[in-house]
């Protein structure tokens, strides 16, 4: 998968510009908030369907202007497609494959799959949960496509069955039907998670034993109120959930919100049998997230047959001189879009394209 072109106008601080990538290695430099990351942003939208930054769409707007567009032109399997993106204020967004318009998001994702890899992503291992559920739900998505579609019912039909929580006196009966749907989206959100990251796991601990020199095994174990086994099967998920959302009514109607669900999953990393949240170096939690981010793209190549492209926004700087090698001698032959402002740090892998970017202006040079 090759990224070729990226059109943008009015998004973020761009005005208007068309930018050319090549196959290898891409580098945007430039100062501090010149907009560089703004650029990778774009780039991950056509992947994920949404900022990897969080925030409101309208935010991707340029400032005092009321429309944006962002275009992509890209080869998957030898072939060149295109995804374009319009946002107007006031309006729904609107996503186009090829000039016709798609009605689903599902239409829309794994067309083009990207790894994102942020200095936010070093606090993976000991960060809050929603990081972790983000990290597989975006990762599934590009694979998966479907698996968006119960994802967005299920938080859909979350915050209608909260709001009916906050009542004065809910409605028991309709909670009961909230549960009876909501049980089997999350037999399919767990299962799918549960399974992605056994697969992780697999490529996950290569990297692990590499980076350690042989002398570190990486264990990933799944967490969730459903307490899944590796044998069961999405229905048998569902009445687990279907009996735990029973259990928990009372106490939600009491506290005012939803205290179980796959909103509540999560997963810990275990490095020689020891948590690496809570006894791992940093040195060892870095390494970790370097293994999964990795393992990300080799799996991504494992379901698809093709690898995604890798963004790595300012990363460089954050690894010492070690993991800085090792990550980047292992996107070798891969296309990568890489940012930084220490131009020293990208000796020996400017490759062939060069973006510079200056209060939001980008070019090739």
């Amino acid at each position: 998968m090759k990224i070729e072109k990226l059109y943008l106008y009015n998004f973020k601080n761009a005005a208007e510009e068309t930018l050319s990538f090549a196959p290898g290695v891409n580098v945007i430099y430039g100062e501090n908030a010149s907009g560089k990351t703004n650029l990778l942003e774009a780039l991950f939208y056509f992947a994920s369907g949404k900022s990897f930054r969080g925030g409101k769409e309208r935010e991707l707007i340029r400032l005092g202007e009321t429309r944006a567009k962002a275009e992509l032109l890209f080869s998957a399997h030898g072939l060149e497609k295109r995804m374009a993106l319009t946002l107007e204020k006031g309006k729904k967004r609107e996503l186009s494959v090829g000039g016709v318009k798609v009605q689903r998001l599902s239409e829309y994702l794994g067309l083009f799959r990207a790894v994102i890899f942020t200095p936010d992503h070093l606090d993976l291992v000991k960060g809050v949960s929603e990081n972790r559920r983000r990290f597989l739900d975006l990762a599934i998505c590009q694979s998966f496509p479907r698996y968006a579609a119960s994802l967005n019912e299920y938080g859909r039909l979350l915050m209608q069955k909260n709001a009916v929580l906050r009542g004065e006196d809910p409605d028991r009966g309709l909670l009961e039907v909230y549960h009876e749907r909501m049980a089997t989206l999350s037999g399919t959100i767990t299962l799918n998670r549960m399974k992605y990251l056994a697969n992780l796991e697999s490529a996950a601990k290569e990297f692990q034993k590499e980076m350690s020199s042989g002398l570190e095994d990486l264990k990933l174990k799944y967490k969730s109120q459903a307490v899944p086994k590796e044998e069961d099967t999405a229905e048998v998920l569902k009445e687990r959930y279907r009996v735990l959302f029973g259990q928990k009514m009372e106490e939600e109607i009491r506290r005012g919100f939803s205290v179980c669900g796959p909103q509540r999953d999560d997963f810990d990393l275990y490095l020689n049998g020891l948590n690496c949240k809570m006894f791992g170096s940093q040195g060892q939690q870095r390494s970790s997230v370097l293994s999964l981010k990795l393992a990300e793209g080799e799996l991504s190549k494992r379901l698809t047959g093709e690898y995604p492209v890798f963004l790595l926004d300012d990363i460089l700087s954050e690894l010492d001189m070690g993991r800085r090698e090792y990550i980047l001698d292992k996107i070798t032959g891969k296309q990568v879009v890489l940012t930084g402002c220490e131009t020293e740090l990208f000796e020996g892998y400017f490759g062939s394209n060069r973006i510079f970017v200056e209060k939001g202006l980008a070019k090739n040079v």
